[in-house]
């Protein structure tokens, strides 16, 4: 318990021994734990060392009160540790520094190799501090049905990282999809889409963007671009394609305006821009049936229509 103000496990035994037998050499105490008397001895001198201990009568010990004194030793850890902690200041001002030189020169950094870029990218998505922005375009290396993301992006979410995606128009006809992306939006996610996006593109805390360099589903390589002008110019784009695409709002879990949460899906699927076979790959149904069931809800919101189905499905709030 007390390792943490430098007292070891045998040295907390024989001041919990002494705690009970005050008054006592190290002889008593030795007896007393059945342990070496010269082992106890060393103890005993580190103990006083620490202010924890008093020998206030030639061999005799007596244990000082554990308030005071290990009240002290935490405070006297409390300073160290903020030694340290101005040491890492300096550290990390170093570390930028040296960064921003590097870059300065060198603002673009390939990272190859499977193995590496994997490594590189889990590490980057799971550890930004304030905002990531996002071109979402298929094709993927893990398939999003076999990818839980609201599970991996939750956590982010919940620490307040700024999530801006805007999603590629056929990444929202995956099956399962644009439940996933309607959710993610609940829990947070500012959500757009657009019919097509130039390229795949992740960018961390505006201080770092991940562009893959091949379109394949399985990137073996990829440009990581540091604080530049280039970076800059990555940042414009996305903010310039962010403007032009549509919001994805979160679809209500029940009925509103007279529509089931299932009309609602869909409404917001057509505004969304989805494809009738994709809005049946959705839903899981045929696309006889998801047909039946557009027409359904373009009547109900009196929209003939897709573009006037896309309006009503944003008075809602849904896109």
């Amino acid at each position: 318990m007390l390792e943490a103000v430098g007292v070891d496990a045998f040295e907390e035994r024989v001041y919990r021994a002494l705690l009970g037998l005050p008054d006592s050499s190290a002889a008593d105490l030795a007896a007393a734990l059945r342990e070496p008397a010269r082992k106890v001895s060393r103890a005993l001198a580190r103990l006083e060392g620490l202010g924890l201990v008093r020998r206030p009568e030639g061999r005799r010990f007596a244990p000082v009160s554990p308030e005071a004194a290990i009240g002290m030793l935490v405070n006297q850890r409390r300073a160290e540790l903020d030694e340290v902690r101005g040491a890492a200041a300096e550290f990390v001002d170093a570390f930028r520094l040296r960064d921003l030189r590097n870059h300065a020169t060198h603002p673009v950094e390939v990272v190859s190799g499977l193995d590496e870029v994997r490594r590189f990218s889990v590490g980057l998505q799971h550890n930004p501090e304030k905002s990531v922005l996002s071109f979402d375009k298929p094709p993927y290396a893990t398939p999003p049905a076999g990818y839980d993301e609201v599970a991996a992006e939750r956590p982010l979410l919940e620490r307040g990282v700024e999530m801006r995606i805007i999603y590629e128009r056929p990444a929202l006809q995956l099956p399962g999809r644009l439940a996933s992306v309607t959710e993610l939006v609940r829990l947070g996610e500012k959500a757009r889409t657009l019919p097509t996006l130039p390229l795949k593109l992740y960018i961390y805390d505006r201080r770092l963007a991940i562009i893959p360099l091949s379109g394949s589903h399985v990137s073996e390589a990829i440009a990581v671009v540091h604080p530049s002008a280039l970076l800059d110019a990555l940042i414009a784009l996305f903010e310039a394609y962010w403007e032009r695409a549509t919001p994805i709002g979160a679809v209500p879990a029940r009925a509103t305006d007279g529509l089931s949460s299932q009309e609602a899906r869909v409404l917001t699927m057509l505004g969304a821009g989805l494809s009738d076979q994709a809005i049946a790959r959705q839903l899981g149904v045929s696309l006889r049936t998801a047909r039946r069931r557009i027409t359904a809800v373009m009547e109900q919101v009196h929209a003939q229509t897709r573009f006037q189905a896309g309006a009503a499905a944003a008075h809602r709030g849904w896109i």
